[in-house]
């Protein structure tokens, strides 16, 4: 099993997205050896988990991470383990031991079995914009915005839709719900919206969360991603 453990110095990180480097650990037969230490590739929505997933990693140890991380690392195969301190050789001893017991795993799984989430369709957000593009100006308006950004958090594939329905007279909420549900979105990051379009959100199943914080489309899905965002169905 290859290992790796967020790591700031020569010690577990608080947060992975956050972290330094990896640390990585190969775990073999109860014995455990220390490979090359990986840089990160800095902390973008999604890419962490492909990366690690890239390395062949197994597992990941850190001191924390927000449930939508934790989700993407399960998607793509990786068990988590949070709440570690220490040096990170020490604490990759305690778990070829069995002794390391300050966090949980989130994510069980062996060869045959499957984490409890679709890997064929993935997680697909869509974000409300002012423009296109990841990098574009969040808009706080569902109904009105001009763009909606489609981002699946699996591939990292990006869609840029410009809304049909931002200078229509009325009505706009329940049929922007209707193109987010068939560009295949799960969950939605906008502003706010009118009564309507919540009823329709709320039918579809498609869950929303509530972003206003100002900047860009990045930094409301890092929010998303870091549980940070109140729900808003």
């Amino acid at each position: 099993m290859k290992i790796a453990i967020a790591m700031d110095g020569t010690r577990v990180s608080a947060h992975f997205g956050h972290c330094e480097k990896y640390a990585i650990f190969n775990a073999n037969d109860g014995t455990i050896s220390r490979g090359e230490d990986l840089d990160s590739p800095g902390h973008e929505p999604g890419k962490l988990p492909r990366f690690l997933a890239e390395q062949n990693v197994e597992l990941i140890i850190a001191g924390g991470m927000g449930p939508r991380a934790i989700d993407l690392f399960c998607q793509n195969g990786i068990e988590v383990i949070l709440g570690a301190s220490g040096d990170v050789d020490a604490v990759a001893e305690a778990y070829i031991r069995g002794d390391l017991t300050t966090g949980e795993s989130t994510c069980h799984h062996g060869p045959e079995d499957e984490c409890s989430h679709d890997e064929k369709e993935g997680t697909v957000l869509c974000i409300t914009a002012q423009a296109p593009g990841i990098d574009a100006p969040f808009e706080e308006r569902f109904g009105r915005a001009p763009y909606f950004i489609f981002l699946d958090l699996k591939t990292a594939d990006v869609e840029s839709v410009a809304n049909p329905f931002a200078d229509a007279s009325g009505g706009v909420g329940p049929r922007a719900v209707s193109l987010v549900v068939e560009k295949g979105a799960q969950y939605l990051i906008t502003g706010q919206m009118g009564g309507n379009a919540a009823e329709a959100l709320a039918a579809s199943g498609v869950k929303a969360y509530s972003y206003r914080g100002g900047g860009t489309v990045t930094d409301a899905v890092k929010a998303y991603l870091a549980g940070n965002l109140p729900s808003l169905s």
